[in-house]
């Protein structure tokens, strides 16, 4: 595998081949939308390495619903993300924070393996994948799969523990059997093509108008998503309701302190996780008033 090489496997035993030859080299990239990669190069001024090209695989492309789980192909567009009928049904939150990666540019070209597999500390799809306990369904060179939970696969700040002869293949999503709910808000230095200051997503399960289950996660104050136990547990077995926005206002405020209590940006983190808390609050409310 020389530099400057382009490689464009169009079956999952054709990737398997191209794998064997990456696995030693340390100067070869996946491309997918690109949109990482072009920002990378520019930065390092890279202009000797060699790539290879996934949006030629079909099943790396799809979104499917197998029994209580989806699978989300690692090339799938955050516009698809966005637009799929079975996303919006089936994790909201997840169109939701598609919906706000970058512009309608590169939302067309950015992909959900890029997002997860760059493992940037401001990745939008992650605060809500990790939220619904995700895996990820990793191909190796010699054309087996491994799953690993996201939360454990990702270090933060770039770096995960995929192998080199290893690819993100896709996301497993599980869905389980009780109906759920959930959100994403983000805020950021602007309003349209926003890197992230603090993203936040939610997932609940209501049982009698109680939550019975409930999953936070903060991303943007650590190298990667964290989850805010205290505000899942102040949550469970309490009725849905306006009476509960302003101790989760609290408790986040809490969670920035711990995660980040020598920075000097908690000062202001603390104030504007009070925002998204409530923007999802709201999205919420209107979820379970058309239920």
């Amino acid at each position: 595998m020389e530099n400057n090489q382009f490689y464009s496997p169009k079956t999952m035993k054709e990737l398997a081949l191209v794998l064997k030859e990456k696995k030693n080299k340390n100067d070869v990239f996946f491309v997918a939308g690109a949109t990482d990669l072009a920002v990378t190069m520019k930065k390092n001024r890279r202009t000797d390495f060699a790539s290879i090209d996934l949006t030629k695989i079909e099943e790396m492309k799809k979104i499917e619903k197998k029994d209580d789980y989806l699978e989300i192909g690692a090339c799938v567009t955050m516009t698809e993300l966005t637009q799929s009928s079975l996303i919006q049904s089936e994790i909201l939150a997840l169109s939701m924070a598609a919906s706000k990666v970058g512009s309608v540019q590169i939302r067309n070209r950015a992909t959900i393996g890029g997002n997860t597999a760059n493992a940037a500390q401001c990745a939008d799809t992650l605060p809500v994948l990790f939220s619904y306990n995700a895996e990820g369904l990793l191909f190796d060179s010699n054309g087996q799969t491994r799953l690993v939970k996201l939360e454990d696969l990702i270090v933060g700040f770039g770096h995960t523990y995929i192998n080199a002869d290893e690819v993100l293949y896709k996301i497993i999503v599980p869905l389980g059997k009780q109906k759920h709910y959930s959100a994403f808000s983000k805020i950021g230095s602007r309003k349209t093509v926003t890197i992230s200051k603090i993203n936040y997503a939610i997932r609940m399960n209501i049982e009698n108008e109680h939550i019975s289950d409930m999953s936070i996660y903060l991303g943007s104050i650590g190298p990667k998503p964290i989850r805010a136990s205290k505000m899942e547990s102040y949550c469970l077995g309490k009725r849905w309701g306006q009476d509960l926005l302003e101790p989760l206002f609290e408790l986040g405020a809490q969670q920035i302190e711990e995660a980040i209590p020598t920075r000097s940006s908690r000062h202001y983190k603390k104030v504007a996780v009070k925002g998204i808390i409530e923007d999802t609050f709201n999205a919420l409310n209107c979820q379970l008033e058309v239920k």
